[in-house]
């Protein structure tokens, strides 16, 4: 098997949400920590589409924006092509270039002072890939790649609707020409009609470039039409990995049953369904054990002390007490 493009191996990462030094002390309260992410591993291979779903508060954009380096890793190890990228001095400028980031809020990532010819033409210039002129050509033409018009060169990102200004995100991250694209939620702030073109853009451009993508959502309607393989983030550990049919066929886990019974059944098929009980817990102060035993039908004894570590399967990876004990009755 060829090596994979990116490789995250017992990624974790805990924030400081502690108190101010002062109310600590007259309080005689300790600190307090957040673990986002704690012991996530997974690999992507070159022109595959990865997803990671999960609850909001499951800690998908923590692990996107430490794989572009906006956060650094509290632990564990990121290799992009064969090469470190989570040390201290940051993403080597070698390699910055092959891959970008699309953000879950079209007009926030977009500067409302600059005109999008000078947002597109910005990475261009940055990596010194082409001269002014020519940056400015290639600006108009991505703009007419990702469905619009090259004059728009000239417009504002205040003149666009949200799903052209995504359209405007994916031809800025286009322009450095990556390898690597990271999908923040890129289509969760559009209208239904307008996401479905988005995404096809995105499976369009992906077979005309041969682009790798990390995909976070927690839409599985989304997941199911672009996603090679699928991992499950339950209060920031994965707890599943399996093929993108697969686990929709044969979910492994508890919690990706659970979510999959959420997902309306427009077929009708009259399968039975288990209706989602109880909220995720508070990241501060996690269960004991595995974090999911307080919703979990099949919980026991052992699932309320110990963290289950995740195994390989018939289908991929997962991580559950109840799996291995039901493999070996």
């Amino acid at each position: 098997m060829p090596d994979p493009l990116l490789k995250v191996e017992g990624l974790t990462r805990r924030f400081d949400v502690s108190k101010p030094w002062l109310n600590r002390v007259i309080e005689r309260d300790g600190k307090q920590f957040l673990t986002a992410n704690a012991d996530v591993s997974f690999e992507i291979a070159r022109g595959e589409t990865f997803a990671l779903v999960g609850e909001s508060g499951s800690g998908k954009s923590t692990i996107a924006k430490m794989v572009v380096g906006l956060l650094q890793p509290s632990a564990g190890k990121i290799t992009f092509d064969g090469q470190r990228i989570d040390a201290g001095a940051g993403i080597p400028r070698s390699l910055r270039r092959r891959f970008q980031m699309i953000f879950q809020d079209p007009f926030a990532s977009l500067n409302p002072r600059w005109r999008v010819g000078d947002i597109i033409c910005e990475p261009i210039l940055t990596f010194g890939l082409m001269n002014q002129a020519e940056a400015r050509a290639e600006a108009a033409r991505l703009l007419e790649v990702v469905g619009l018009s090259a004059t728009d060169v000239t417009k504002y990102p205040h003149e666009f609707s949200g799903g052209q200004r995504q359209r405007i995100a994916i031809a800025r991250a286009l322009s450095s020409k990556p390898e690597f694209i990271v999908c923040d939620e890129p289509t969760s702030a559009l209208d239904v009609s307008v996401q479905a073109q988005i995404l096809n853009l995105m499976r369009d451009l992906q077979d005309e470039f041969g682009l790798t993508y990390l995909l976070i959502s927690h839409d599985l309607s989304v997941v199911r039409h672009m996603a090679t393989r699928i991992g499950v983030l339950y209060l920031g550990r994965l707890v599943e990995v399996a093929e993108g049919k697969r686990l929709f066929s044969e979910p492994q886990h508890p919690y990706t049953r659970m979510l999959l019974d959420a997902v309306p059944d427009l077929a009708l098929s009259g399968r039975r369904r288990r209706r989602v009980d109880g909220e995720i817990p508070n990241p501060i102060s996690p269960p004991p054990g595995c974090a999911f035993h307080p919703r979990c039908p099949l919980a026991f004894d052992r699932c309320r002390v110990d963290i289950p570590q995740p195994r390989t399967t018939p289908i991929g990876r997962a991580a559950c007490h109840a799996l291995e004990a039901a493999e070996r009755a």
